[in-house]
């Protein structure tokens, strides 16, 4: 009984860990795409 405790203890820690882990991975890919900056297009002045 005391083993069927402590997998259980274990595999709802490990999936708090995956879930904290896959939380952060999110929001650093927002913050990536959040700064990505246009190039300033040039036109050409004789076209």
């Amino acid at each position: 009984m005391k083993t069927k405790k402590y997998v259980i203890a274990i595999a709802i820690f490990g999936g708090m860990l995956f879930t904290a882990y896959a939380a952060n991975t999110v929001n650093q890919d927002g913050e990536q795409t959040a700064k990505i900056e246009r190039s300033k297009i040039r036109i050409p002045s004789a076209g």
